[in-house]
């Protein structure tokens, strides 16, 4: 054990590796002198429209989406205020009314056929089994 510690003080303890005097002074001015040298680049000039651009590209989707809004709101209005459509629209509603006001129904009739539809659409079944279930 003692030999393996004796030769590790035999080795020198010195840096083998050595760097000139003022390298690391000069170093920076060195490594620019070996580039070779680059033109400057121009700072690209903006123009008017290249700034304005966005903008006028936002009002034109707004203006594009304020007219189709009135366009529909428009189609639907005209639909409403036409005057032979509201002249249909009354005359189908008068006829209707007319109709129900001419039928003469009793009471007992008019419970029957409630009767009849509970029964047909199965409804009455439904609903007597809800009970029974309780």
């Amino acid at each position: 054990m003692e030999t393996k510690i004796n030769k590790l003080n035999e080795i020198d303890k010195r840096n083998p590796f050595t760097v000139p005097e003022g390298y690391f002074t000069r170093f920076n001015e060195e490594i620019m002198n070996h580039l070779p040298e680059k033109e400057a680049a121009k700072p690209k000039t903006v123009t008017m429209w290249d700034k304005a651009k966005p903008w006028v590209y936002m009002a034109a989707m707004f203006m594009g989406i304020f007219f189709t809004i009135q366009l529909l709101t428009r189609n639907a209005v005209n639909q409403q205020q036409d005057p032979a459509n509201q002249i249909a629209t009354i005359q189908s509603t008068q006829s209707t009314d007319d109709y129900w006001s001419k039928v003469q129904i009793t009471e007992e009739e008019f419970y029957e056929y409630l009767e009849e539809q509970l029964v047909k659409d199965g409804y009455y079944d439904y609903m007597y089994n809800q009970i029974n279930m309780n």
